[in-house]
């Protein structure tokens, strides 16, 4: 602890009053301490102004009646030097010992700034001779930025340089340290130059734009995006985005008959083209902002079609990119006129990210080409009309959208701008209904057939997507997929716990559905009551949707390198030995009450048929040759077949691993597998069906497996790996991610095989995992 008693220099009496110090003076106080007398001698050193502890409005008191500081000045402070003291207090701190202050707790400590670190340190980048950054208005008066008159090779370099500063923006930096870095978006309509201003005014207006689609989509966190900048610069002039695209029609109209009159015209085109690219993504995105907000739909085609025509533009603005201003080297700025990169770092927050790197502008053209095709495949969702095609096409887009956050709030609001709304016309209930219909077709939400005429049916159905639609599972689910990946996760295993009170309404709905149906047969309403017999409709698609999450959550924690090596074991077991079955088992009796429904009409029909007697109804009743059989699951059914032995194979893998002493293990004092079980799975703990599995089942099962060889076991594994391998093989047109688990499981079974050989038996060396090829499923490679 620092010494209580004073240095024989330091008179208590010249303190501010005779305060007696604590016999402990805590260490973390003691640079603070010495600062204060040093500070009490020399009082009239100071200003007010310097002493930025002191409350701003304490400050305007004590300043009252004196000129107010020249703000354009720069701050002289009266620096006291206290490393000495502060390194003493230091120094009678132990090693991993914290010294904590009723002022100055850990909180403080991570919230404080860096000093002398430039990334925290804003001072770091000024030296006491610079010139403050110049305003708009003082950039004006020295004549740093033109107004009128610029040249082609100008407005290329300033147009590439806020396309740089637009993307880095979508990057997750601050709208203020990247656009309003460019002076010229401050005041655009004192813009002269109307090609300048038209631009740098659909700038500021796809900013307004931009930030209501991602507010309204709502699948941004602090780390994909800052909604909130300086509002002021924005307010400053209103947006009006309805007439941008005719003001920019207008400037590329007006260049155009300018560049018939020229004899060189490759640098105005040069214009042109960004300014027609610049107008056609301006008009996609304000499209899609005006559907957000007016819960319209328009024919998205049109917007399909803007997109391939500005994609066709940027291959030419690419190749014209050494036309402009190019920045200048070592400078943060990313064009020699109109930018001026320290604007603003004096109104940020004390604990504001300071480190900014503009993106250049060969890469930012390269994110805005990519942008747009995503883009376009984000219009294809619209042809998706039921929930599990819809699902699958948001996890398909999920891992192919990266971390483009407006490109996943655009497919967000293509197809749900409004959580009650799907396609923006189509009430949530009836698409739930519709997508239950579509999945297993239960012949109560047939409005042809006579069941579905029953009041007491359709106040159950009624009630039932009403409860999925005030609790927001499925609608959730979706909006899920469209965080960013690590996000997914934390907010999957939240929704997991709200699938089981759904299943439980699934399941009483199924209940009522057979109770009806002994009803109507003890009625004499046979045909009734087959229908109600329908094998748990509805109870199969809550459960397969469930088990979809359960899955996503459990495996995206290799994505996101969550699982130590040793962990691999159960991580793998859970969906080999369950989830993966349970999904196959979903799925096939789907399929299995599909071809019960057809084969129970084709019954019907003929029944009707014979009965009539006329030729017409018995040449409609003759079968037909070579009938396609329902078998819409199919190629999913196969495909978790062969994860189910990729799963396998790495399970008993990791346990031959492991039992030969290959895998590296925490030491058992500072381990407990059963609490790191309990956790991996604790999302799953609250359902009732599938029921959680606890760690002694487990427990025994490993230790069941663990009976066999290592030999035995390199073995099965490598048997599993086979058993994939054939099934990816059987796979008609398969795609990458097919393609990349084929060879996963070729190397791997070569591996295992090598290993039950005895191949490196007396090296003991763990091998790598590289998950390079698939997030989920590694390639095992011995060192």
């Amino acid at each position: 602890m620092y010494p209580s008693t004073l240095p024989a220099e330091a008179d208590p009496s010249t303190m501010n009053g005779s305060v007696a110090e604590p016999p402990d003076f805590q260490a973390a106080t003691a640079a603070a301490a010495a600062a204060a007398r040093a500070s009490s001698l020399e009082q009239d050193e100071w200003s007010v102004g310097e002493c930025g502890f002191l409350d701003p409005d304490v400050q305007r008191t004590m300043r009252s009646g004196s000129a107010a500081e020249d703000i354009t000045q720069y701050p002289m402070h009266g620096w006291v030097d206290v490393t000495k003291e502060f390194h003493d207090a230091c120094a009678e701190l132990q090693p991993g010992e914290l010294a904590q202050d009723m002022l100055f707790g850990l909180f403080e400590a991570m919230s404080a700034i860096e000093i002398m670190d430039p990334k925290m340190d804003v001072g770091m980048g000024f030296d006491k001779q610079d010139l403050p950054p110049p305003s708009f208005e003082a950039a004006i008066a020295t004549g740093a930025i033109k107004l009128d008159d610029l040249t082609p090779s100008e407005l290329i370099g300033i147009y590439d340089a806020l396309f740089s500063c637009l993307v880095s923006w979508l990057e997750g930096n601050s709208m203020d340290q990247v656009l309003f870095t460019c002076l010229y978006l401050h005041a655009p309509a004192q813009i002269k130059d109307k090609a300048l201003r038209v631009f740098c005014t659909a700038v500021r207006n796809l900013i307004v734009v931009i930030k209501k689609i991602i507010a309204v989509a709502a699948v941004n966190e602090e780390e994909d995006f800052q909604l909130y900048g300086n509002s002021a610069l924005l307010a400053a002039e209103k947006a009006q985005p309805a007439t941008v695209y005719s003001s920019l029609k207008d400037v590329e109209d007006e260049l155009i008959r300018k560049c018939k009159k020229l004899t060189s015209t490759e640098d105005w085109m040069a214009v042109v083209h960004r300014l027609r690219f610049m107008r056609h993504l301006f008009q996609v995105i304000y499209h899609v902002e005006q559907m957000a907000s007016n819960d319209t739909v328009d024919d998205k085609v049109d917007i399909y079609k803007i997109l391939l025509v500005a994609s066709e533009m940027l291959p030419g603005i690419r190749n014209t990119l050494d036309r402009g201003t190019q920045p200048e080297k070592g400078s943060d700025a990313p064009n020699p006129m109109g930018f001026s990169p320290r604007i603003h770092d004096r109104s940020q927050p004390p604990a504001f990210p300071r480190s900014i790197k503009i993106r250049d502008r060969p890469s930012s053209y390269q994110f805005l080409e990519e942008m747009i095709s995503r883009f376009k495949y984000a219009c294809k969702v619209t042809k998706y009309k039921d929930y599990y095609s819809a699902l699958n096409f948001f996890i398909e887009y999920s891992k192919k959208s990266g971390q483009c956050i407006l490109s996943r709030s655009v497919l967000q609001t293509l197809f749900s701008a409004n959580m009650r709304m799907a396609h923006g016309k189509l009430p949530m209930k009836q698409f739930l209904r519709h997508s239950v219909q579509v999945f297993n077709s239960p012949p109560v939400l047939n409005a042809k057939h006579p069941v579905a005429a029953d009041p007491k049916v359709q106040q159950h159905l009624e009630n039932f997507f009403r409860y999925c639609i005030n609790m927001n599972t499925f609608t959730q689910f979706i909006r899920i997929c469209g965080f960013n990946r690590a996000r997914q996760r934390d907010k999957l295993a939240r929704l997991i716990e709200n699938f089981d009170t759904i299943q439980v309404d699934a399941a009483r709905l199924d209940s009522m559905m057979n109770q009806l149906a002994n009803e109507r047969a003890m009625e004499g309403n046979e045909p009734m009551a087959t229908a109600l017999k329908h094998s748990t409709h509805f109870s199969t698609w809550v459960l397969y949707n469930c088990f979809r999450a359960m899955l996503i959550f459990l495996m995206s924690g290799f994505e996101l390198e969550l699982y130590a090596v040793h962990e691999f074991l159960y991580i793998y077991w859970y969906p080999y030995e369950f989830l993966i079955g349970f999904l196959v088992s979903a799925l096939t009796r789907t399929e299995n009450i599909l071809l019960a429904q057809e084969e129970y009409a084709e019954h019907q029909s003929k029944t009707q048929s014979g009965g009539s007697g006329a030729a017409k109804n018995r040449k409609a009743a003759k079968p037909k040759k070579n009938k396609k059989t329902q078998r819409p699951y199919r190629a999913e059914i196969v495909f978790y077949h062969a994860l189910l032995s990729l799963c396998g194979g790495m399970y008993k893998a990791m346990g031959a691993l492991t039992k030969d002493g290959r895998v590296r293990l925490p030491l058992s004092k500072f381990d407990n597998e059963e609490i790191r079980y309990n956790r991996r799975f604790l999302p799953f703990a609250t359902l009732t069906s599938p029921p959680p599995v606890s760690y002694a089942e487990f427990k025994n099962v490993r230790e069941h497996m663990m009976r066999h060889s290592v030999e035995d076991l390199y073995t099965y594994a490598a048997k599993h790996f086979d058993q994939a391998r054939n099934v990816l093989e059987s796979i008609q047109n398969p795609d990458q991610e097919m393609l990349d688990l084929l060879q996963i499981a070729r190397t791997n079974f070569v591996v295992m095989n090598v290993l039950a050989r005895g191949h490196q038996k007396e090296v003991k060396r763990q091998p790598e995992f590289d998950f390079s090829k698939h997030s989920y499923f590694p390639i095992i490679k011995l060192k």
